[in-house]
């Protein structure tokens, strides 16, 4: 197991038995890009960490046990920590995906294609889409929409937060309030595909989302 997913769990695991637990040691373990990504997850973590005392069986089916998941899924998948940043930025705008969606379609220009945006969206969400494809356009109107900056998430994308003091660090990592239930909408249920459907033509969403990543002669690849 990665140092990064190993440190996350076991601080996780210490967090929930006692919550006096700090990062300090735990980030000690670590240098480097490794702990900024662990500080990052960690952050992420207490940020969404239920305020209320452990019970190991509870804890097992919980959403903080889900979470868990979702932190340590982040730093298999292709897309860094975008599966915890950009929920989190989200709740923060008090935003459910579908509205979010809506205003992303209507800033980019592709209003009425909101199904298609939607997907691309929900994959971002889940580290299924590579962000090499996603263009500049898309996240600058996320970064309006949400309250950052297209290079926080660009950054988010790489795998680690950025350092102190660098754009985009305060408004991507530095937010402290609970998210509102009401804004945290379920990822797996009926959750849309990240590809393009067998019958669709390669259109302007698709350029937006997985433009940059394309091989001989504009043929997509994947």
């Amino acid at each position: 197991m990665p140092d990064v997913e190993r440190l996350l769990r076991q601080f996780i695991e210490d967090f929930e038995a006692d919550r006096s637990t700090r990062p300090q040691a735990y980030l000690e373990q670590v240098g480097g890009t490794d702990r900024r990504e662990l500080e990052a997850l960690i952050d992420a973590y207490l940020e969404r960490a239920p305020r209320r005392p452990f019970d190991a069986t509870a804890y097992a089916q919980s959403p903080a046990r889900h979470l868990v998941d979702d932190l340590t899924e982040s730093l298999e998948g292709v897309a860094g920590t975008w599966p915890v940043v950009l929920p989190r930025l989200r709740h923060g705008a008090r935003l459910k995906r579908s509205e979010l969606v809506a205003r992303l379609a209507g800033v980019l220009g592709v209003a009425g294609r909101e199904e298609k945006v939607e997907r691309y969206y929900h994959a971002m969400e889940q580290g299924l889409l590579e962000p090499a494809g996603v263009s500049d356009r898309v996240l600058d109107a996320l970064a309006s929409l949400t309250g950052t900056t297209r290079d926080a998430l660009r950054a988010a994308a790489r795998g680690f937060a950025p350092r102190p003091g660098e754009a985009g660090a305060r408004a991507l990592f530095a937010r402290t309030a609970t998210p509102d239930p009401g804004f945290m909408e379920t990822t797996s249920a009926g959750a849309p595909a990240a590809r393009r459907r067998s019958d669709e033509a390669w259109d302007e969403v698709d350029e937006l989302f997985r433009g940059a990543v394309r091989g001989p002669g504009g043929t997509p690849t994947s």
